[in-house]
């Protein structure tokens, strides 16, 4: 019951952070975006009071436009969303366009597709191809005056990809993000003087918790990485959030994930039933964070790259020595640990991660890919590089492709090793800021080359799943012997 009361609270703490981070959102962006389902051009934040070239721009699309009852738009929410006549809806976020852009057209049957006002005319001319005669409407009644006749901007993917080799500098590359309700062939799109790169945002919310502890692995160990609890959200609406301008840029169609997530590990000496020799042996250590992450996963390149900004602080404000206590006491069989009066101070933790994957083989049943790990930070500083199998029935590795569904069930193995050039570790040497700490290890006690593998299942049906690993990890300092622990994993859809 206690660990539960832990494990409830410690839930209760990242929902509050969650609803603050969605408040967050909703006071930056408008809450309720404007839609577009219906022809239009849509003038990029005019601004008000107009400045005299947003006039000017103004004044040149109307022109443009307004002989074809196309209406032109004003627009200052940072946020569209555009439905066309199957369904399909596109979601634009102003900040995110690679490149400065007038004006949007969008005809409600193709792609929305961003221009500057000197190519204005021919961009229009190629997406709304005018005919007195034809009988293809759009049914709107913001244009019912005229029909009109659309060519299309899909390319097939071959010859999207010859079109790709030709690009010329000074063409504009357009990326914009989708829902995958409308997920399809990802493939670039073309158009005078401009590139169209479609990311397709991973729309389900997904909540996953993961729990490791040494007891949970064969040999029962109780030292070093001793317990750890994380809470990950997965939702398309944290891309609203200002964190993902930290996260990198990519500039090719692509599948696209966030997450947040709230992190509370501790670690502890080889031997918590005796005080602690404060040599020769691991600190005393806890830490709580926060963490944004934005994963990239390019089905065409077969190529996955995954970003991540972690907040928080290390020391004793972190619930690592109350739950470890309270877990010991809980328990009869189990020793008071002693010692945590001598863990690392408190000191900020503010990290930056990057994780890239490349497919060596990748088919239905099976994947194995190389990665390569950089961190940079007040936490850890490192980099590293390794492979990741997996065999079974599972989701695409890089996502859909086409229009698709994710499958209800899925059960696979997996196996992933690592190898890691360790520059500074907070955990082992203390704080970058604070050094005020009763004891910590020296630049020349770490071991600057750090392995580490997991190998475990994984088995989902519809919205619940259960993930369960055994984690390897060489010593982490001169003197000190090789770790072992569990992770069980629950996910929840949402």
């Amino acid at each position: 019951m206690k660990i539960l009361s832990v494990i409830l609270i410690s839930l209760f703490l990242f929902a509050a952070c969650s609803q603050s981070e969605k408040k967050k959102s909703k006071m930056t962006y408008n809450p309720a975006p404007q839609v577009i389902d219906y022809p239009a051009g849509v003038m990029i934040a005019p601004g008000k009071p107009f400045s005299s070239a947003e006039v000017h721009n103004t004044t040149i699309a109307k022109k443009i436009l307004a002989s074809h009852h196309i209406p032109v738009l004003g627009e200052n929410t940072g946020q569209l969303v555009f439905v066309k006549t199957n369904g399909d809806r596109v979601n634009i976020s102003l900040g995110e366009l690679a490149g400065k852009y007038d004006i949007i057209l969008f005809n409600a049957v193709n792609n929305p597709v961003p221009v500057k006002i000197a190519d204005l005319q021919g961009a229009f001319d190629y997406i709304f191809k005018f005919n007195a005669s034809s009988a293809i409407s759009s049914g709107s009644s913001h244009n019912d005056e005229k029909s009109f006749d659309l060519k299309p901007d899909t390319l097939t993917q071959k010859s999207a990809r010859k079109r790709l080799s030709q690009i010329k500098r000074h063409e504009k590359k357009i990326v914009v993000t989708s829902f995958d309700t409308s997920a399809r062939n990802i493939i670039a799109r073309a158009i005078p003087e401009n590139l169209w790169v479609e990311q397709v945002i991973d729309s389900r919310s997904i909540f996953k918790i993961n729990f490791e502890n040494d007891l949970i692995s064969y040999a029962n160990t109780d030292r070093y990485f001793t317990n750890g609890i994380t809470f990950d959200l997965q939702a398309a609406w944290l891309g609203r959030l200002a964190f993902r301008k930290l996260m990198i840029p990519y500039n090719h169609s692509a599948n696209v994930k966030y997450n947040f997530s709230m992190v509370q590990d501790m670690y502890t000496p080889t031997d918590t039933r005796i005080a602690p020799a404060l040599a020769h042996d691991r600190p005393y250590s806890s830490y709580l964070y926060f963490g944004f992450r934005k994963t990239i996963s390019d089905p065409v390149r077969k190529i996955r790259i995954a970003s991540q900004v972690d907040a928080g602080y290390i020391g004793p404000a972190s619930p690592g020595s109350y739950l470890q206590t309270l877990v010991h006491k809980t328990f009869p069989t189990n020793d008071v640990p002693l010692g945590w009066e001598t863990q690392i101070k408190t000191d900020i933790i503010l990290n930056y991660a990057i994780h890239i994957q490349k497919a060596l083989a990748s088919k239905e049943n099976m994947a194995l890919l190389a990665g390569f790990d950089l961190n940079a930070g007040t936490l850890h500083t490192d980099a590293g590089a390794g492979f990741q199998f997996q065999a079974g029935k599972a989701e695409p590795v890089f996502g859909l492709t086409k229009n698709e569904k994710w499958p209800k069930a899925e059960y696979y193995f997996f196996a992933k090793t690592n190898i890691s050039i360790v520059a500074y570790n907070a955990l082992l040497q203390g704080g970058m800021f604070n050094h005020d700490n009763i004891f910590t290890l020296k630049g020349n006690e770490i071991q600057r080359v750090v392995g580490n593998a997991e190998v475990g299942i994984h088995a989902r049906y519809k919205g619940v799943g259960i993930e369960l690993a055994q984690h390897y990890l060489s010593p982490e300092y001169k003197g000190g012997m090789w770790h072992q622990w569990g992770r069980i994993s629950l996910l929840f859809g949402m």
